[in-house]
């Protein structure tokens, strides 16, 4: 039975509700009523009806009241305004704040019944609606790595069953991706991965909480993030546009997470980036790249390899040692030079390299490692912004502020009340 509540403080009008309309025959049963607005919402709250019919000019609480505070419950009722002529205005200031719809007085009965059995039946179905949607939301992750790994994997290659399944999931913003692994070192060359691997436990050294930052810091756009076998993680990124611009930002997250892994004595890690592929069908073509790469990384001085490279050359040993000093150093006032003489090279030079390998300047890469240590810092509420600002090498808070809203958005303080 659908449930109804009457709020209105006429009572013939609430009586001619009840007692000239045979409810049960329109499957709805009364369950409720009140002569004001206060009264209406202690009853909606308490039998959660389906729909609810209500006046406007009421004592206490007037209807418009009543209706701002229904929703302000989340109260998922469907809202009939039984209205005069001469409250038109009101009946249409309801329907702003929510209301479903209004009659006119005098009601004529048939209608009325017929209204309320069709919202109740609609807010029924929302009802069912809203917690299917809240099953396949939970489900969602579950859903979403199972579709990325079939496609890696190579086992959903047909393109009706990937539209069909990737209708499911939030809408995959680019056609041309790269797949890029990232794994230990130490796993041996050999190893292959199977579909039983794939619902493997990673390493717990590896995940999101450390590649998520990178990715955002580096400017990759990944389409998904997952474990996609023991002791490994795959990053479907956008590789769209100018192939040297998406190749340096995957590069330099390589390099990051590499940098990050020994910076923290975890076990070290090697990044392989497949060829991309243009369409989602032949994802499984780049992850075959990127594993083959990731091998090949895994006995480079660098640990980062791209499908196509053919040799590690001196030029990214000196990146992966300027990269790897940044990390280091990151809070004393370093300069390219300082950095240039330690990796043997010109500052010039350098500053060639990194535009040509990874795309941005040397102070970027240097910017970037200082926000991305101020983040870490500023989830911590122990730290101020002016000593999280000389911590990571500014000095200067104002700047440092500036910086850093301009990077993430908002400011230190900001950043520091969402995210502590």
């Amino acid at each position: 039975m659908l449930k109804a509540l009457v709020v209105d403080d006429e009572y013939l009008v609430r009586t001619g509700i009840r007692e000239t309309i045979d409810w049960p025959a329109y499957g709805v049963e009364i369950v409720g009523e009140a002569d004001n607005g206060e009264d209406g919402l202690e009853l909606a709250l308490r039998h959660r009806p389906d729909v609810i019919l209500t006046d406007i000019r009421m004592p206490f609480m007037n209807g418009l009241e009543f209706i701002e505070r229904i929703k302000e419950n989340r109260l998922e009722a469907g809202i009939i305004v039984l209205s005069g002529y001469d409250e038109f205005q009101y009946a249409q200031a309801a329907l702003k704040l929510g209301a479903s719809s209004y009659l006119l007085k005098p009601v004529d009965t048939a209608e009325l019944a017929a209204s309320v059995r069709k919202l109740g039946l609609q807010v029924r179905e929302q009802a069912r609606e809203r917690a299917h949607y809240g099953e396949l939301k939970n489900e969602l992750p579950q859903v979403a790595s199972k579709f990325w790994l079939d496609l890696l994997h190579g086992r959903l290659r047909e393109e009706e069953d990937i539209s069909r399944r990737s209708a499911l999931l939030p809408r995959i913003g680019q056609t041309s991706l790269a797949a890029v692994v990232v794994r230990r070192k130490e796993r041996s060359a050999a190893a292959s991965v199977t579909a039983s691997d794939a619902a493997s436990t990673p390493a717990p050294e590896l995940g999101e909480r450390h590649l998520t930052p990178l990715l955002e810091a580096h400017s990759v756009r990944a389409e998904a993030l997952v474990p996609s076998g023991p002791d490994e993680w795959t990053v479907v990124a956008a590789a769209g546009g100018d192939p040297a611009a998406w190749l340096a930002r995957l590069r330099a997250f390589g390099y990051g997470i590499v940098g990050l892994s020994a910076e923290n004595g975890l076990p070290k890690l090697a990044v392989g980036i497949g060829k991309p592929a243009d369409r989602l069908a032949q994802l499984h073509y780049s992850y075959g790249d990127a594993q083959e790469a990731a091998f090949k990384a895994a006995s480079s001085l660098g640990g980062v390899w791209y499908a196509e490279d053919e040799a590690e050359t001196a030029t990214r040993r000196e990146i992966r040692g300027a990269l790897a000093y940044i990390r280091e150093h990151y809070a004393s006032n370093i300069t390219v030079e300082m950095v240039a003489s330690e990796v043997f090279v010109s500052p010039t030079h350098l500053m060639h390299l990194f535009r040509k390998e990874l795309n941005k300047t040397f102070y970027e890469c240097l910017t970037e490692r200082r926000i991305e240590e101020a983040k870490r810092m500023l989830r911590d509420p122990k730290y101020r912004v002016y000593e999280v600002s000389d911590r990571v090498g500014f000095g200067d808070s104002k700047y440092f502020s500036q910086i850093f809203k301009k990077l993430t958005g908002m400011t230190p303080s900001e950043y520091a009340k969402r995210e502590g």
